[in-house]
């Protein structure tokens, strides 16, 4: 067994999702064929030489997506050290490139998404903003959420697996409830079914981000162009604006710290602190 695959294999000992497990998995594989040699005898050189490879190779990404590699790749050596593979990390002083374009995220303004909304025309473009938006659930567990996840005499979503392993519950609106019972019947979906698909399995998420990116051309909207991680922050700021408790969309959105929430939301109101009852969300214990 090669140290990649140990290192994959311990990933999926600590719970780790198996989609994010296989993009590093390739992230590696994509370095070795590079490399060219045993990955443990590198220096800190080699590895700036690589992130420039990254850049000349890889010209039409964003310095996020080609961070992500480094970050694999980081992560890959620190394991390696940990089990002492490695004396010392090859990363050394080794720094990423800022993502100037990204910044962070506005909240998108509500007449905007109302207008997004309107300018759906296929069923499945409706359903990426009712979970993006209204539910405020991460590109990932879209992706994974089946038939059977729906609780229609509760007006509930789960999220079972989100992440870091945490299970969640959250409130569906009426409205998007018998959108979403009418998609189902429509496709004629059986329980385990995903509700995102094409027709070679499972939807992957650069499809389920290029649905987003129509219906803003749709509009006329041009670059940079609004991600579904762009809807999950708007869905938070509107919610705090709205006067929901801060630890109330904590939950909403399943985040471990309170900090991480205040990280995400760009209030025009003052934080509230309190109940956690306003919403009717429920958590798992491991939520709690």
């Amino acid at each position: 067994m090669n140290h990649i695959t140990q290192f994959t294999s311990y990933l999926t000992s600590i719970g780790l999702n198996q989609k994010t497990i296989k993009s590093k998995e390739y992230q590696l594989n994509y370095y070795l064929s590079w490399l060219q040699t045993n990955p443990l005898s590198v220096t800190n050189k080699t590895i700036k030489c690589y992130y420039q490879y990254l850049f000349e190779t890889k010209s039409a990404c964003r310095i996020v997506t080609l961070n992500s590699y480094m970050i694999s790749l980081n992560q890959f050596y620190t394991w390696c050290c940990d089990f002492e593979y490695l004396q010392a990390h090859p990363f050394g002083d080794f720094e990423l490139k800022k993502d100037f374009i990204k910044n962070t995220r506005k909240p998108i303004k509500l007449e905007l998404i109302k207008k997004l909304y309107k300018n759906t025309i296929y069923p499945y473009e409706k359903l990426v903003l009712i979970f993006g938006y209204a539910c405020g659930i991460r590109t990932s567990e879209i992706l994974a959420i089946k038939v059977k996840d729906i609780d229609f005499d509760k007006a509930l979503i789960t999220v079972q697996k989100g992440k870091y392993s945490k299970r969640r519950s959250i409130p569906l609106q009426y409205k998007h409830l018998e959108y979403i019972k009418n998609y189902i019947i429509h496709k004629n979906l059986p329980n385990q079914a995903y509700l995102f698909t094409t027709p070679y399995g499972q939807m992957r998420d650069i499809t389920l981000q290029r649905q987003l990116k129509v219906i803003q051309q749709r509009i006329h909207l041009t670059r940079p162009y609004f991600t579904i991680h762009h809807l999950r922050h708007s869905i938070a700021s509107h919610l705090l604006d709205n006067g929901v408790d801060i630890e109330l969309i904590q939950q909403f959105l399943g985040h471990s710290t309170l900090k991480t929430t205040q990280n995400y939301v760009k209030p025009n109101n003052t934080i509230h602190y309190g109940s956690f009852k306003k919403m009717g969300i429920k958590a798992s214990k491991e939520d709690k």
